[in-house]
C-alpha cells in the first residue's frame, strides 16, 4: 500500500509538472502573439529545454520584426526629413475627423500658422481658407489664391485621396508660385512698356517738331503780313498749337512710364527705420492736417537699422500714404497710421495702415498691374514701381485689406538687415 501511495504521489507530481510546463508554454505563446500585435519585441526567449526549437523560432521572428520596424522607422524619418526640406507645402488630413496626419514646415510657414492636430482650428481662424481646403478638386492642378495673415499667396495646388489603416486621408500639395508669377508678370510688363514707350516716342517726336515748325511759319506769316486776315489761318494756328501741346504731353506721359522698364540701381546705405518714418511724418503731417486726417506714427523697436536706398523707400512710403489719403477721403474720422519695427520672426518692416474704403476681392489681384487704377485721375504706376523697388531691397510687399474697414501695406525687408542698435 505504501508503494502504491508513493507511486500515485509521484504520478500526480509529474502530471502537475507537465501541466505547469504546458501553461508556461501557452503563456509564452500568448505573450508572443501580443508582442506581435502591439509591436513590442523587447522580450528574448531562452533557447533551451524541451521547447528550445520553438523559442529559437520566436527569437528569429522577433529579430526579423525588429529589423523591419527599424527599417520602417528609418524610412519614415527619411520621408519626414525630405518633406521638411522641400519648399512645397504639404497637408494630409482625415476626411472624416479632420485630424492632421502630416503638415510640413513649408505649409505652416506659408500660412504663418502653428503645427495643428486638427484642421478644424483653421475654421475658427480663417473659415474661407478652411472651406477652400475641403473643396479642392482631386487629381488636377489648380491655381489657388490664399489670403493668409499679412499676405496673399498664389499656389499651384493639387490633391489626392489615399487609404491606410482603415482610414481615408486627403493629401494636398501647395507650391507657392507668387514670386514666379510676379517675376514673369513684371518682366512681361517691362517688355511691353519698353516697346510701347519706344514706339510712342519715335512717332510723336516728329509730330511735335513738325507742328511746332508749322506753327512758327504761320506766326511769321501773320507778323510779316499784318493787314491780311484769314480765319482759316487763325484756326490753323490754334490747331497746330493744340497738336504741339498734346504731343509734348504725350511725350511726358511716355517718359514717365518708361521708368517702369528701366533697371533701377539702388544706393544702399544703413538707416534707422524709426528716424525714417519720423521724418516722413514731419513732411506729410501738415498736408494731412489740412485734410482733417489723423496721422500718427510709432515703433515697437526704435533701434532697427536697415540697409536701403532711402530715396527709393521714401518714394514707396509716400506713395502708400498718398493712396491712403485717397482711401480715407469719405470717412467721418479718417485715420492713417505709420508703423516700424520687427515682426515675430525678427524681420524689419514698415507699415502704412488706414481706416478707408478697403480693396474689394475682385480687384485685389490687379492693383499691382501697371496702368490699373481705382482713382479717377490715377495713372496706375505707383504700386507697380513700389513693388519693383521693394524687390530691389530683397524684400516683400504685403497687402491686407477689408472692404469698408481699411487697408495696410507692409514693406518686409530682406536679409540685408543689421542688428538693432539701442
Amino acid at each position: 500500500m505504501i508503494g502504491l501511495s508513493i507511486a500515485v504521489v509521484v504520478l500526480i507530481v509529474l502530471l502537475l509538472y507537465q501541466i505547469g510546463r504546458q501553461r508556461r508554454l501557452f503563456r509564452d505563446i500568448s505573450e508572443f502573439a501580443e508582442s506581435v500585435v502591439y509591436n513590442d519585441f523587447s522580450r528574448k526567449y531562452p533557447e533551451k529545454g524541451r521547447y528550445k526549437k520553438l523559442y529559437k523560432q520566436f527569437n528569429v521572428i522577433t529579430n526579423a520584426l525588429l529589423k523591419l520596424a527599424g527599417e520602417k522607422e528609418a524610412q519614415q524619418h527619411y520621408l519626414r526629413e525630405m518633406l521638411e526640406l522641400v519648399d512645397t507645402g504639404i497637408l494630409a488630413y482625415d476626411v472624416e475627423t479632420y485630424e492632421t496626419l502630416w503638415m510640413n514646415e513649408a505649409f505652416t510657414g506659408m500660412l504663418n500658422i502653428p503645427s495643428i492636430k486638427n484642421i478644424n482650428w483653421l475654421k475658427k481662424q480663417n473659415e474661407d481658407l478652411f472651406n477652400e481646403l475641403l473643396n479642392i478638386p482631386l487629381n488636377e492642378s489648380i491655381l489657388m489664391t490664399i489670403h493668409a495673415e499679412k499676405q496673399t499667396i498664389k499656389t499651384m495646388t493639387s490633391a489626392s485621396i489615399f487609404r491606410t489603416a482603415g482610414r481615408t486621408y486627403k493629401l494636398i500639395a501647395f507650391h507657392n508660385v507668387s514670386a514666379t508669377m510676379e517675376d514673369v508678370e513684371s518682366s512681361a510688363w517691362k517688355g511691353l512698356l519698353n516697346v510701347m514707350t519706344h514706339e510712342i516716342m519715335n512717332s510723336i517726336v516728329p509730330v511735335s517738331s513738325l507742328s511746332d515748325t508749322l506753327k512758327r511759319k504761320v506766326h511769321l506769316f501773320k507778323k510779316t503780313s499784318p493787314n491780311t486776315f484769314n480765319p482759316d489761318l487763325e484756326d490753323m494756328e490754334f490747331a497746330l498749337e493744340t497738336i504741339h501741346r498734346r504731343s509734348e504731353g504725350l511725350l511726358r506721359f511716355a517718359e514717365s512710364y518708361r521708368n517702369l522698364s528701366q533697371k533701377i540701381v539702388p544706393d544702399m546705405k544703413s538707416y534707422n527705420l524709426y528716424e525714417l518714418i519720423s521724418s516722413i511724418h514731419f513732411l506729410m503731417n501738415p498736408s494731412m492736417e489740412q485734410k482733417g486726417i489723423s496721422f500718427n506714427f510709432k515703433t515697437d523697436d526704435p533701434g532697427v537699422m536697415v540697409k536701403m536706398d532711402r530715396d527709393l523707400i521714401e518714394q514707396v512710403i509716400i506713395n502708400f500714404l498718398t493712396n491712403a489719403t485717397y482711401a480715407v477721403s469719405g470717412k467721418e474720422t479718417p485715420q492713417i497710421h505709420l508703423f516700424s519695427g520687427k515682426d515675430m520672426e525678427g524681420r524689419p518692416y514698415i507699415t502704412v495702415a488706414d481706416n478707408g474704403s478697403g480693396i474689394s476681392d475682385d480687384i485685389r489681384d490687379k492693383i499691382f498691374i501697371p496702368f490699373f487704377s481705382t482713382k479717377k485721375n490715377g495713372n496706375g504706376i505707383g504700386l507697380s514701381i513700389s513693388r519693383e523697388i521693394v524687390k530691389l531691397h530683397n524684400g516683400k510687399l504685403h497687402m491686407q485689406s477689408q472692404v469698408k474697414e481699411g487697408s495696410a501695406f507692409t514693406i518686409l525687408f530682406g536679409q540685408n538687415t543689421e542688428l538693432s542698435k539701442g
